[in-house]
């Protein structure tokens, strides 16, 4: 491992605690960062070069003492290997989860622990800056993807949090920003026939009726209506009380067959005589 890099400030004197009880590693990061006890971010060469690798500014002193605090406190402090922040059995349940991992010593969950530690705390740094800067206090999704956007040592957690996702929340504030103003996303202007009015509750800008169309087709519909529907019309009868007897349908038809002569009486054939009369 490469030696610590020295300070750019600072020099001679007794350089102050690594306090993490108010703010954790970026707290204490940045009290030191902001005393001037920052390490000089160009003497990170080799395996340390993209320690600070997207930021700027005083957001790069800060994760470059948080680096400088982590590599002293591997190389020079004794470490308590009994406590850890993380449990080593979800740890190794993930490292067995490889097929080619058939056996596992008891010293690789811990330094994975320690791995792991490290690295969340440095992401959540990151992710932490990222929501600085857009001036909120909650951390998002978003800003874990965009810390991850902005150095490519992150590039293995693509398939879990993919870049696209960064530019897409970028876009949906830009977008809604616009929204609020009432410019389109883009800059486009929206066509007369597509803006919203009050007049109509869809949003729709529906063209006035014409008035000559409308008086032709009433006229032709008044038309229709006045004509009568059937030429010729049937009486009703009188319409019989209530309580009296039926009317005689049958009386009523009488002469519907006038045109033809009226059927002749059948004629009765007398019976032929039985044989005792002849006898």
């Amino acid at each position: 491992m490469e030696q610590n890099p020295p300070s750019s400030h600072g020099q001679g004197r007794t350089q102050p605690a690594y306090d993490t009880s108010h703010g954790g590693h970026y707290g204490a990061s940045a009290a030191l960062a902001a005393q001037g006890f920052a390490p000089v971010a160009e003497f990170y060469t080799g395996a340390w070069a993209k320690v600070n690798q997207g930021l700027h500014g005083t957001y790069k002193d800060i994760l470059t003492t948080y680096w400088q605090h982590v590599i002293s406190h591997l190389e020079s402090e004794t470490h308590d290997y009994k406590l850890h922040q993380l449990p080593l059995a979800r740890i190794k349940k993930v490292m067995k989860a490889d097929p080619e991992v058939k056996m596992i010593s008891a010293e690789a969950p811990i330094l994975f622990a320690k791995g792991c530690d490290i690295f969340i705390t440095e992401l959540t740094m990151r992710a932490w800056i990222h929501a600085e800067e857009n001036k909120r206090r909650t951390l998002q999704r978003s800003d874990i993807a965009s810390a991850l956007a902005k150095s490519d040592m992150f590039d293995f957690l693509i398939d879990i949090v993919p870049r696209e996702e960064a530019a897409s929340h970028a876009k949906r504030a830009t977008g809604g920003a616009q929204a609020s103003a009432g410019v389109p996303p883009g800059g486009a202007q929206l066509p007369p026939q597509s803006i919203p009015q009050a007049g109509h509750p869809g949003g729709h800008n529906m063209p006035p009726p014409d008035p000559s169309y409308l008086g032709q087709h009433m006229a032709q519909e008044t038309d229709y209506r006045q004509g009568p529907m059937y030429t010729t019309q049937v009486q009703a009868g009188p319409a019989a009380g209530y309580g009296a007897p039926p009317q005689d349908m049958y009386g009523q038809m009488e002469g519907i067959y006038g045109g033809y002569p009226p059927m002749q009486a059948q004629q009765v054939c007398p019976e032929p005589p039985s044989v005792s009369a002849q006898n």
